[in-house]
């Protein structure tokens, strides 16, 4: 066993010491705490503490108060410190207050030593209330990065496992789409990673001090109060902000191999998309088309109307002005065309209309024909005109010598092509209503295939017309009601967006025709038919007042991070 070496510093010879005389600074046992100790004049007086207690707090502010009455100056070492001066922030004693501080603010050094004394607690507490903070922070941090680093990796093996299946002439395509992909994710992993290190520098720095000021409360040197209290900033860091919110990597592989180069598909970041403006039209008609022209100047048509109107989106209103009524005229689909005109289609109609100026009273011309048949949706883009086309007939039920079909135009009116079979001699398309092109010259087309119920699909085309892939509504948007599309915009990063007025929502489709999310009634989207991107890159949706709680007409406009 381990013997006890300290002995009583009264009588030498107890090896049993259980005391300690803080103003003798001696150690007694017990007989001679009661025998001798007591019967030593002023004794009466000193402070004799329980070893086993000597190094608690309280133990370390009694010594510590008993110390400021034996406190050695630190330039003149003869003398002990008897004031404090509050200029200079050092103890003094007789000499120093002599020799330079007469005239400088002094007080007690019991009073500043209390003042400090509270000060460090206040500011101990202080530090205990951030830390949690911090502790919180970090951990919000690390979630979302262990999350999207899950993501990554995800995609990553996915991409890898589809090389070893193509096995030919991937290689190359591979380094490309994980370059992609690092270039979507090592930004973010970096930003997160130096809001974790300035996370953790704050709070390492903060349990320092608390530290710090701990250990000083376990001092039993009153001088450790002040020089604690002199190297200790009383400034709490400011708290970071965390600027950072959980986005999804997606990845969206190509669908159809067959006269496409690409095998992979791409990567892209879910888009983030808000509701920023909602604006009543002064009409009941719905609003059934919309473009923007370059000179910003908006133009709208109404569901069955012939009516083509300007309008203005302020306070909360959708006001509007008549620039072109034509009687004869019932507005089926319409397309900003090169030299800020717009081209119409008309209800039953094989003509193709134009509209080159959009003041009060301005005259619709005829642009071109493609009789015999009527033409459907339309779209131009610099170079063609995309025309939608379906016989004189019926719509349904479609006839073994029904022709439905895009025709491709250019701007003097000639005929370039034809889109209306595939590969296997197999009809493209029933009734193209709505048309557009992506960045990467995809033509993207409404195909209405049934009146009764309403139903329809996308279908897209590669630049030539092979067929890419088809669209058909999703199982968690289309439980309820069959996929009802009316209008399609692509965005200036190939999404793909599809307004289906009776799922109340708007599809957002990848390149390669998977869905990436949607727009719905969480959203505060109600019967939306109509689609347009403005100038601003602002994603505008004509809804319909039929069927709403409102029953309001309304446009809304929303802010698409995508």
């Amino acid at each position: 066993m381990a013997q006890n070496l300290m002995v009583c510093q009264f009588c030498e010879t107890s090896n049993e010491p259980k005391y300690k005389c803080v103003n003798c600074d001696l150690i007694l046992c017990e007989g001679c705490k009661i025998k001798i100790h007591t019967k030593i004049k002023k004794t009466e007086v000193h402070q004799v503490l329980d070893l086993k207690e000597f190094s608690n707090l309280g133990a370390s502010e009694t010594i510590r108060h008993l110390d400021l009455k034996d406190i050695q100056c630190s330039i003149h070492n003869t003398e002990q410190c008897i004031i404090y001066c509050e200029d200079c922030k050092v103890l003094l004693c007789a000499v120093c207050l002599l020799e330079s501080h007469q005239a400088h603010t002094l007080a007690k050094i019991a009073e500043v030593y209390h003042k400090k004394v509270k000060e460090l607690q206040e500011l101990e507490n202080k530090i205990h209330q951030e830390l949690p903070f911090y502790a919180d922070l970090e951990k919000e941090l690390k979630k979302i990065k262990t999350v999207e680093n899950d993501q990554y990796n995800e995609i990553k093996q996915r991409i890898l496992k589809k090389e070893s299946e193509l096995k030919e002439n991937i290689t190359k395509q591979r380094e490309n789409l994980i370059t992609e992909l690092d270039k979507l994710w090592k930004p973010r992993e970096e930003e997160m990673s130096r809001q974790l290190k300035d996370t953790a520098v704050k709070s390492d720095a903060l349990r320092r001090n608390k530290a710090q000021i701990e250990e000083t409360f376990q001092s039993h040197n009153a001088t450790a109060i002040f020089t604690a209290s002199g190297k200790l900033n009383n400034d709490l860091p400011t708290r970071p902000v965390n600027t950072i919110s959980e986005q999804k990597i997606l990845f969206s592989e190509t669908r159809n191999l067959e006269n496409t180069k690409e095998v992979f598909g791409s990567v892209l970041i879910g888009p983030e998309c808000k509701i920023t403006g909602s604006f009543t039209l002064d009409t009941e008609d719905d609003v059934y088309r919309i473009q923007t022209l370059e000179n910003k100047t908006n133009i709208l048509c109404l569901y069955n109307k012939s009516t083509i109107k300007s309008f203005e989106l302020k306070d909360s209103k959708c006001i509007t002005t008549s620039i072109a009524n034509d009687t004869e005229v019932d507005v089926l689909d319409m397309t900003k065309a090169k030299d800020n005109k717009l081209l119409l289609t008309i209800v039953g109609s094989s003509e193709i209309k134009c509209l080159s100026s959009f003041t009060p009273n301005s005259k619709i011309e005829t642009f071109t024909s493609i009789s015999p048949l009527n033409a459907k949706g339309i779209h131009a883009t610099n170079k063609i005109i995309l025309i939608g086309f379906k016989d004189a007939g019926a719509y349904f039920p479609l006839q073994e010598e029904s022709r439905r079909g895009i025709l491709v135009y250019d701007y003097n009116c000639r005929h370039i092509r034809t889109y209306e079979y595939d590969t296997n001699n197999q009809r493209l398309f029933t009734s193209p209503d709505a048309i557009t092109t992506n960045i990467n010259e995809d033509i993207c087309v409404i195909d209405n295939t049934n009146n009764y119920p309403l139903e329809g699909r996308v279908v897209v085309l590669g630049k030539y017309g092979n067929l890419k892939w088809t669209y058909n509504g999703h199982p968690s948007i289309n439980s309820k009601n069959n996929f009802n599309p009316y209008d399609i915009v692509t965005t200036s990063k190939g999404l793909i967006l599809v307004s289906d007025r009776n799922s109340n929502a708007v599809h957002m489709l990848s390149m390669e025709g998977f869905l990436v999310t949607c727009l719905n009634e969480s959203h505060g989207i109600e019967k939306p038919m109509c689609l347009n991107i403005d100038q601003k890159g602002q994603l505008q949706i004509g809804c319909s007042g039929r069927g709403t709680k409102s029953g309001l007409c309304k446009i809304l406009i929303v802010d698409m991070s995508c």
